[in-house]
């Protein structure tokens, strides 16, 4: 297997950015695509004018979780080698504030449930008043058409969802939860609404529109939430699918449920790490699974090294333990913190190859 060990954050830009030259024209406003099956990206960058609402009511892990995976989910349908990427434009602030606002007659566009209603959470026959369930919209854009001219041709949105939500009962504040399959209805009755409201900004009547729907709930305080489904819409046609995906720690008894390969495979990571080191070692793993197979896992590592060495050794020793994880379909990275500092990345590609960058 191919290896490149990399040493400095520094040089692998270096090194990326010898491997596909971007050639210095005053006219150009696209920045092509440094890795295969990646993006180009629209320049000059413009920031849209909602990310303070998202930098506000979404946490860090949702944040990249969101972006990332909405990114991905849409090379579906605007393939890498046809669309540029770029940031969201078409929600302008004032937009996405009457979006994520009640519906009302002043405001029939919002999202939420009228002010005064009583959600059905779709558990027994409980019912949550003034339950604020859609939090979010994330947008991206992807254009096609010339370096000087490109031109808009499809948009992708991630609404975001509260399944838990605050209940006033007697004066206080009690935590219901919405179950899966009344958050799926529910999400999926916005995601038209949403599709509907965009068909009549100017120029969007065609466009082909990508829309999931993002569960913000989470098993743990760790790990980002998930995507329940999504749906793709050219005119009025177009019907949503429920998504399979969850985010699991190692260990804990949901990843042993999940995949006990993956969690004893851990487990001899763990093992091994700790006998490769005197000092205490911290391992955790946070794995993300897309229809029940292991697409994503990061693997935390802290350890209490006195010498330069020891870094080294462990995270060479590290990078070997990779390899030996039996779904190669996964991309796999390792962070490896000496105390508080990050020492070393290491990332195993899904088609297998290693690269290992210390950051010191």
């Amino acid at each position: 297997m191919r290896r490149r060990w990399m040493i400095g954050l520094a040089i692998l830009l270096v090194l990326a950015g010898c491997s596909k030259p971007i050639e210095e024209d005053p006219n150009d406003i696209i920045v092509p695509a440094i890795e295969k099956g990646e993006y180009a990206m629209l320049i000059p960058f413009d920031s849209s004018e909602t990310r303070q609402y998202h930098g506000t009511y979404l946490g860090r892990m949702d944040i990249m979780e969101i972006g990332s995976r909405l990114e991905e989910k849409s090379k579906e349908h605007f393939p890498t080698d046809d669309f540029i990427l770029g940031e969201g434009q078409v929600l302008n602030l004032a937009k996405l504030t009457s979006l994520v606002k009640r519906e009302s007659t002043e405001n029939p566009q919002g999202l939420n449930p009228p002010k005064g209603s009583q959600f059905p959470t779709g558990v027994g026959s409980i019912s949550v008043l003034d339950a604020v369930v859609v939090a979010d919209v994330i947008e991206l854009n992807f254009y096609t058409g010339s370096a000087s001219n490109p031109k808009l041709a499809g948009l992708s949105f991630a609404i975001v969802l509260n399944q838990t939500v605050t209940s006033m009962e007697n004066n206080i504040a009690v935590q219901r939860t919405i179950s899966d399959q009344r958050l799926y209805e529910y999400g999926t009755d916005m995601g038209r609404k949403l599709e509907a409201y965009l068909r009549k900004i100017p120029d969007m009547e065609n466009i082909p529109i990508y829309i999931t729907l993002y569960n913000s709930s989470s098993a743990d305080a760790t790990l980002p939430g998930k995507f329940i489904a999504d749906g793709y819409f050219t005119g009025r046609a177009g019907q949503f699918a429920k998504n399979t995906e969850q985010w699991v720690l190692f260990p804990s008894d949901a990843a042993e449920t999940l995949d006990s390969v993956t969690s004893s495979e851990m487990k001899s990571v763990r093992t091994a790490l700790k006998e490769f080191i005197p000092e205490t070692i911290a391992i955790i793993g946070q794995a993300r699974y897309v229809d029940r197979k292991l697409d994503f896992l990061r693997i935390n590592v802290v350890i209490q090294a006195k010498t330069y060495a020891e870094i080294h050794a462990l995270t060479q020793y590290l990078g070997s333990l990779l390899e030996n994880f039996s779904d190669k379909g996964a991309v796999i990275v390792a962070n490896v913190k000496n105390y508080n500092d990050t020492v070393a990345i290491i990332q195993r590609a899904a088609d297998g190859d290693l690269t290992v960058i210390y950051t010191y």
